[in-house]
């Protein structure tokens, strides 16, 4: 099987699986609690997003890997995360304009997760020496964008 099949298979169970935990676990439990209450969780999980940095450890991604998407990818995460955290945080202590802070972090954290999506594809970083990011990409990845869905879905709906 080649990489890019590799990927796209394991990619597409692993968006599958996250949306079917979402949907029938995830979703339910968060929208028994008060709004500040349930994004908290989620963009807990989003603060993840430093974990492509490991890109930049030795031995991490092949030579070959290009440097640039890698970077643009790495440091994107690295602010999605301090933003998530950012927001994490406003929303826990109930700080003014939390509910604001957390629309303006999912729109701009999930612009880049598109962003470094498109970067990915690409420049095929499938078919590199990825490492464990690899496994960022095809589990990690998915995940994010359906945690991206839940948090717009409960600010969507609460907000009406």
């Amino acid at each position: 099987m080649s990489p890019s099949s590799l990927f796209a298979v394991q990619f597409t169970l692993s968006l599958l699986l996250s949306a079917v935990v979402a949907g029938w676990y995830i979703g339910p439990a968060l929208r028994k609690l008060p709004l500040h209450a349930a994004l908290v969780p989620l963009f807990l999980f989003e603060a993840l997003r430093y974990l492509p940095s490991s890109a930049f450890a030795p031995g991490q991604v092949g030579d070959a890997v290009p440097k640039a998407a890698m970077a643009g990818i790495a440091y994107g995460d690295l602010a999605s995360a301090v933003l998530s955290l950012l927001a994490a945080f406003s929303l826990r202590y109930k700080v003014s304009g939390a509910i604001a802070i957390a629309w303006v972090v999912n729109v701009v954290t999930s612009l880049d997760w598109l962003y470094a999506s498109f970067l990915a594809a690409s420049n095929q970083l499938v078919t590199y020496p990825m490492g464990a990011n690899w496994y960022i990409i095809n589990y990690y990845v998915p995940a994010i964008g359906v945690a991206h869905v839940l948090i717009f879905v409960l600010l969507f709906k609460r907000s009406q």
